[in-house]
């Protein structure tokens, strides 16, 4: 049963944040901590700096020749069963890292030319470098290291989703940053549900398992190989062969004879990355840049086909039903949220419900982190005056049009560390040119900028599919923010 059902929920994969588990089977994706190396939001910098923490603290313990303490971090790396992540049908469980597997880690660690060269920095290193971590040691690992900040992201959700979390319960091991620990006696919010204690993962940081266990040959194939074929090219090396043809002769290197003079092991990996340590961070860079999981992927791993005309087509229906009013304003609230966080995709993620600022005095409807990487939102993100790395929603359920106090009540909600970018949805707009102007006013006052979504724009927008609908969605936020510069 997919969590959605079991909370009787009327959205889906789509309309949701994280990744929408089988409670009853595990999916076969992974957490990916390459998606928060250079993070861009908050979830992902909290992510970041307590994986880095941890993994000095470990190799601390190396150098330090404290091998009892290295094994002690290491050996409280359980598997996070709460995730219902990891493992395909009829596999096995037990994946944690137990006394003898952690000494076998440690070991292998302290032995290999990356760590003693200072080369490993974070996971994704241990995972191209150290024998016995692979993808699923990888996302276990990482899933400990994280759980305090995936038990506040699932409180979150929840709360977006109007589902109390009633009962305290143990939280399991939270890992301490700056204190090199782990906490094990943290009671705290989370929900369980038909008996099992769920954990939600956000959907941008999940990765197929094969695409984990490639990253090795990639990293060979198309930085290592192409490396060594230039150098031996340039230098005319031993694996240069000269081709006789009718044009003439022609020098080339076989990735096969690559292969064979440096066959694609760990160790061999990470020697050529201490010599040539440009290659690596090359290579960095590159699967940083990663995009996210596709969502049509996500949406068919409970073996059901998505159609995205049918979906969009209901999502526009159920938009359209919804009565202008206060009496309806928490459907049209919900349905909003579940539309941006579809629509706006991968560009606005980790929404939350309400958030209090100023020490409760103001409440935000919804919060979104700005984790665009191209387009009109990593353009305000980065902006000198917007610096938009939040984007603040205001839900209006209104059947007339918006006023000053509407308008006055976004510039409210702007700070310089949130940014100065909202979007106000309301159903319809009669007087467009008078409401323009009150945006126009706050613009040019340096207060802020705010983009004004109807109906209209969100049916506009689910008329196009994939690819297309996010060109359209750069283009009408673009189109949005040039009349407030008129």
């Amino acid at each position: 049963m997919l969590l959605s059902n079991a909370l009787g929920l009327n959205v889906s994969q789509p309309m949701l944040d994280f990744v929408d588990i089988d409670l009853d089977l595990d999916f076969p994706l992974y957490v990916d901590p390459i998606g928060f190396v250079d993070p861009i939001d908050r979830f992902a910098e909290e992510c970041q700096e307590d994986i880095q923490d941890f993994f000095q603290a470990v190799l601390q313990a190396i150098i330090d020749g404290d091998m009892a303490r290295g094994e002690a971090l290491l050996a409280a790396l359980q598997e996070p069963n709460e995730t219902h992540l990891g493992i395909s049908v009829g596999e096995p469980r037990g994946r944690g890292i137990g006394a003898i597997q952690a000494q076998r880690l440690l070991e292998n660690l302290r032995a290999s030319p990356a760590a003693r060269t200072g080369l490993l920095t974070d996971l994704t290193d241990c995972a191209l470098f150290i024998d016995g971590i692979g993808a699923d040691k990888v996302s276990d690992i990482t899933t400990n290291i994280i759980r305090r900040h995936l038990i506040e992201y699932t409180q979150q959700q929840f709360e977006l989703l109007g589902i109390p979390i009633e009962a305290e319960i143990p939280t399991g091991r939270l890992w301490v940053r700056g204190e090199s620990r782990w906490e094990t006696d943290r009671y705290d919010r989370l929900p369980l549900i038909n008996g099992k204690r769920v954990l939600l993962i956000p959907k941008r940081y999940v990765r197929w398992k094969g695409g984990m266990q490639q990253l090795a040959m990639q990293y060979y194939t198309h930085f290592v190989a192409n490396f060594i074929r230039d150098e031996q090219l340039r230098t005319d090396g031993h694996l240069v062969k000269v081709i006789r043809r009718k044009r003439g002769a022609e020098r080339k290197v076989y990735k096969k004879d690559i292969k064979a003079d440096m066959p694609p092991t760990k160790d061999n990996l990470a020697r050529f990355s201490v010599e040539n340590p440009r290659v690596y961070r090359d290579f960095k860079a590159a699967v940083t840049r990663r995009g996210s999981l596709g969502l049509r992927r996500l949406m068919e791993l409970d073996g059901e086909p998505f159609v995205e005309r049918v979906f969009n087509e209901e999502l526009a229906r159920v938009l359209q039903a919804i009565p202008s009013g206060r009496r309806d304003a928490t459907a049209y609230h919900h349905t909003v949220a579940g539309l941006i966080t579809y629509i706006f995709y991968p560009s606005l993620i980790t929404p939350a419900l309400e958030m209090e600022i100023n020490q409760g005095r103001k409440r935000i409807d919804i919060s979104f982190a700005n984790a665009a990487e191209r387009g009109f939102f990593a353009d305000q993100r980065v902006d000198p005056f917007l610096l938009a790395r939040e984007i603040i929603v205001e839900c209006k359920n209104y059947a007339e049009d918006l006023a000053n106090n509407e308008i006055d009540q976004m510039i409210g909600r702007f700070d310089p560390r949130r940014g100065r970018l909202g979007v106000i949805c309301c159903r319809t707009v009669v007087d467009g040119n008078r409401l323009l102007e009150r945006c126009r006013d706050a613009f040019r006052a340096q207060q802020g900028a705010i983009l004004v979504f109807t109906d209209a724009d969100f049916l506009e927008l689910l008329n196009h599919h994939d690819i297309g609908r996010l060109q359209a969605l750069d283009v009408m936020c673009r189109q949005k923010f040039r009349e407030l510069l008129q």
